[in-house]
């Protein structure tokens, strides 16, 4: 943790529900790590006060040009580009010291374009949301996350799983609209998580289902994603080759191997509490801004 009370300004859109909004994770995740966070929503942006030592922006659903031009330093966090696309990003540089993305292969595209800025920052788990509840889990396969019918990648969106899914032999259960103390809840009784990033992004539920206790599917679709610099395929995460026969074959020796699944789930959930939190990537966030902390360290 964090001795210094590094004073925060989180920018973030304001929705109905708790965590409905990601950027409530990175709320946490900054208090976890000894910040003291002042979460201001983006119709607020045009009056920011000065004095903050870092002003953290989450996502671009406003206009930065409305960003107040004394405030500094100021990062912007997206889990987005692999949707939006690096020329969107490239378009608005100039209004933040630094742009964070959650892509590696997209920070690795604008570096490439000459844009200096940007930096790598992973998704990430929030343990007071993501835990395990060690309770009976009721659900064979599950999904929770909303539809997805018009992004293609390999010829098939994610609907196309999920539909093919829920009629199999695996019975696949979605569920939807579910946030905060809900979602933990819901995890607990999942025993696989199935997953299927829309592009090149390594995605969130891989930690999050880990931190929860449940066996993590992750599809591999051939993109240089990085996820071999954060966790171990075979050791924290059941892979597939991202094709709906190659997922139904992993399927069937998951539930032939409860064992080694037990295995897998254990060592999953230690590693990205010990390495993939909020907390953690804070601590990434400081060391990129150069804003100096100090870590405390447990005497023996």
């Amino acid at each position: 943790m964090i001795y210094k009370n590094l004073s925060v300004a989180l920018i973030n859109s304001s929705c109905e529900k708790a965590y409905q909004s990601y950027g409530d994770h990175w709320r946490d995740g900054f208090r976890d790590a000894g910040c003291k966070v002042t979460v201001i929503p983006y119709d607020q942006i045009p009056m920011i006060p000065p004095g903050f030592d870092l002003y953290f922006f989450v996502e671009i659903r406003y206009d930065p040009s409305s960003i107040p031009w004394y405030i500094s330093p100021r990062v912007l966090y997206s889990w987005d580009s692999h949707v939006m696309g690096i020329n969107f990003y490239a378009q608005i540089a100039n209004c933040f010291d630094k742009i964070l993305l959650a892509s590696k292969i997209d920070v690795e595209n604008a570096t490439s374009q000459g844009l200096k800025n940007f930096v790598w920052i992973p998704e990430a788990c929030n343990p007071r949301i993501h835990k395990n509840l060690h309770q009976e889990r009721t659900i064979p396969l599950g999904f929770v996350g909303s539809y997805n019918n018009y992004i293609f990648r390999n010829g098939k969106t994610k609907d196309d799983f999920t539909s093919h899914l829920k009629q199999g032999p695996y019975k696949l259960e979605q569920i939807i609209d579910t946030f905060g103390e809900d979602y933990c809840l819901v995890q607990n009784k999942i025993k696989v998580m199935f997953d299927r990033p829309i592009m090149h992004n390594i995605g969130t539920r891989i930690f999050e289902s880990s931190a929860a206790g449940c066996i993590p599917l992750w599809s591999k679709a051939g993109y240089p994603t990085g996820i071999e610099e954060l966790l171990t395929e075979g050791i924290h995460y059941v892979p597939y080759d991202d094709t709906i026969e190659g997922l139904e074959k992993v399927l069937e020796n998951i539930y032939k191997d409860e064992a080694g699944m037990a295995r897998l789930t254990e060592a999953a959930e230690k590693h990205v509490l010990a390495n993939h939190t909020y907390a953690h990537r804070v601590l990434s966030v400081l060391d990129t801004m150069k804003i100096p902390y100090i870590l405390e360290r447990k005497m023996s």
